[in-house]
């Protein structure tokens, strides 16, 4: 009897072993839990899932949305998805940040740091090496874990160039065609008074690097961000990409290299680029009469908050663009301004601008600097706009406001496509823009800037119907949208202020 009761006890307690699990909490610890089972509980109406059916096209999709410790969670749920864990797709872009691969290690110094496991990320570079196209990386605060990513991406691809490599290095590395690095070159505390403190890249970090950059043999997309090198290091940047795959680059990103002029000359030896992103300090006439002998189609000069005053870089010379259009008639520059705080773009001269644009919330639409953009740019510039919301008050006066500078802009720029603005102007106003510029297709405006007013001058060509016109449908919002709809030829409305910070301009350039 007693052995049939133990025996019974036992069943009992296997019965709730069974009922119990292993969970991560929210710190990531394992913890035991029971789980709760209700007797009553209807099965019979219960949907079976089919989560595990799922196309391998949507899962690759779904996937590819997720960090990689989301990834492997995911590839615990059933067989399937953990087959979808190896897709190639999945792995297209790989991001390393400071957690990447790590493991916590305490030092008596500083205390816990995550540290680089180098037996996971063997493992993990043998696994998916082969299928990686594109490859990220993103510091912080922890550049020896990248620094260690780096020398053993680049071991693992000599040893799958040798003779005799093992099967766990077969293809590493081959599929790369895109590598991006964003350098943290802002390494001030967020209670300095000092705001900005600048420290750039270099050193052993630049070396390793360059070696992998010297093994990836099919790049098609660099992007090199703030890097604030010396200059001789920046002369010297571009050696071992130039001499792997001159002929294969088509969108190169090279933003503040340095924060002083030093022009790049290596950007002009890569004779099909399509896309070039370039800081105006960086290049000169000797780089545009280089550019101008190749396939280039999009020149983007962008200046970002570490990017030195505009009032200290130089603009290139008139001659040197002049050049450049007749030998590459098909290039297009754009201008683009992406700082926090207040910012002006730097003019060039005779360039063939296409667009200019602000991501600046302080940056003020200025007339002086306004009637040089349309002087220099009135047969070429095609989209014109700043983005983000404003962090300062539009006067509300005619005479103060930008309204007049609007109309200008579209009357001298015959061919404004795209037109974005976010300072107050008139309803009056919005419909004599949709009335002048006749190649405008988009039109973004704020509705919270918009007065409901008719307060232009009459003008001596008016007719008598185009005034009466322009009174009647001054007065509402609805009669303003109803209108530059049939001038726009599709349904056009105002922006409230949530849809118009998500609003991105698109110069379709690819980059």
């Amino acid at each position: 009897m007693s052995s049939l009761s133990m025996g019974r006890k036992g069943s009992g307690q296997l019965e709730v072993m069974q009922k119990a699990g292993w969970k991560i909490d929210g710190d990531e610890k394992a913890c035991y839990i029971d789980v709760d089972e209700d007797d009553d509980q209807d099965t019979e109406g219960m949907i079976e899932s089919k989560w595990c059916l799922l196309p391998d096209l949507v899962l690759e999709q779904v996937f590819t949305y997720l960090s990689p410790k989301e990834r492997y969670y995911a590839g615990l749920v059933c067989r399937q998805w953990y087959r979808a864990f190896y897709l190639p797709t999945v792995w297209n872009n790989f991001l390393v940040d400071d957690r990447t691969l790590t493991k916590p290690k305490f030092n008596y110094y500083s205390g816990w740091q995550f540290c680089l496991d180098h037996m996971r990320t063997q493992y993990c570079l043998s696994r998916i090496g082969r299928y990686m196209r594109g490859i990220e990386f993103r510091p912080w605060h922890s550049f020896n874990n990248i620094f260690q990513f780096m020398t053993m991406l680049t071991w693992n691809i000599d040893k799958a160039n040798e003779e005799n490599a093992g099967p766990e290095f077969f293809g590493m590395g081959r599929r790369i065609r895109t590598l991006v690095y964003h350098f943290p070159c802002n390494m001030s505390q967020p209670n300095d008074p000092e705001g900005i403190k600048l420290f750039g890249t270099g050193g052993q970090l630049l070396r390793v690097l360059k070696e992998l950059l010297l093994r990836l043999t099919d790049l098609h997309t660099l992007k090199l961000v703030d890097f604030v090198l010396e200059r001789f290091e920046a002369n010297h940047l571009l050696d071992e990409v130039v001499c792997s795959c001159c002929t294969k680059m088509r969108v190169l990103n090279l933003v503040n290299v340095t924060t002083t002029h030093c022009p790049i000359m290596h950007v002009g030896l890569f004779l099909n680029l399509q896309v070039l992103t370039i800081s105006p300090q960086n290049i000169d006439d000797d780089v545009l009469s280089l550019l101008a002998d190749t396939k280039l189609r999009h020149l983007h000069l962008l200046q970002n908050c570490y990017t030195p005053s505009h009032l200290t870089i130089s603009a290139c010379g008139v001659k040197a663009w002049r050049n450049v259009k007749t030998t590459n008639p098909r290039l297009r520059v754009h201008l683009r301004v992406e700082n926090l705080a207040d910012g002006e773009v730097v003019l060039q001269p005779e360039a063939p601008v296409h667009s200019i644009t602000y991501c600046a919330p302080q940056a003020r639409i200025r007339a002086e600097l306004l009637v040089r953009m349309v002087d220099h740019y009135r047969n070429t510039l095609a989209v014109y706009g700043h983005e983000l919301l404003p962090r300062f008050s539009s006067p509300k006066p005619f005479h103060s406001r930008i309204d007049s500078l609007m109309l200008l802009l579209c009357r001298q720029c015959f061919n404004m496509d795209t037109l974005i603005i976010r300072e107050k102007v008139s309803t009056s106003t919005l419909l004599l823009i949709a009335k002048t510029a006749k190649n405008l297709q988009h039109l973004h405006v704020r509705r919270f800037a918009v007065i409901l007013r008719c307060d232009w001058p009459r003008h001596p060509e008016w007719s008598d119907e185009f005034n009466t016109w322009l009174k009647r449908n001054s007065r509402s919002y609805e009669a303003v949208e109803r209108e530059i709809s049939q001038i726009l030829g599709y349904k056009w409305q105002l922006l409230s202020d949530r849809d118009f910070k998500q609003l991105t301009v698109n110069v379709k350039s690819g980059a």
